[in-house]
């Protein structure tokens, strides 16, 4: 793989790997709890793109929960579920935007830290 300017996102360059409905089950892992369906439905679920994929979309679902129970907080618990959530809203789409041009993508800040799937 080849290291793109920015470090998050890294361009495949070989096609080989990404078959199949590979790029369309790496789109659906980032919406909401679809992520399932790359985890195990898919024929492409071994392969590494889907499996990247899958993965930050697992940590954005956990992500969301969390938020979803810290934003029942009076004020504070507003103003970080509003944050948090807008930051994984942006994670979300900038992981679409990677799958629909095949690379990979690792989640800013928090992605490199959480490997759910190996």
């Amino acid at each position: 793989m080849e290291n793109n300017s920015n470090e998050n996102i890294n361009v495949t360059t070989d096609d080989s790997e990404i078959v199949g409905n590979a790029v369309a089950y790496s789109i659906l892992a980032y919406i909401g709890i679809l992520w399932i369906i790359g985890l195990v439905a898919s024929p492409e679920k071994d392969t590494a793109f889907v499996k990247n994929h899958v993965n930050n979309g697992i940590v954005l679902a956990i992500i969301g929960a969390i938020t979803g129970v810290v934003g029942c907080i009076p004020v504070l618990g507003w103003i970080v579920g509003v944050v948090v959530g807008i930051a994984t809203l942006v994670f979300a789409i900038m992981g679409i935007v990677a799958a629909a041009k095949k690379q990979f993508f690792t989640i800013p800040i928090i992605g490199d830290k959480f490997q759910i799937i190996k």
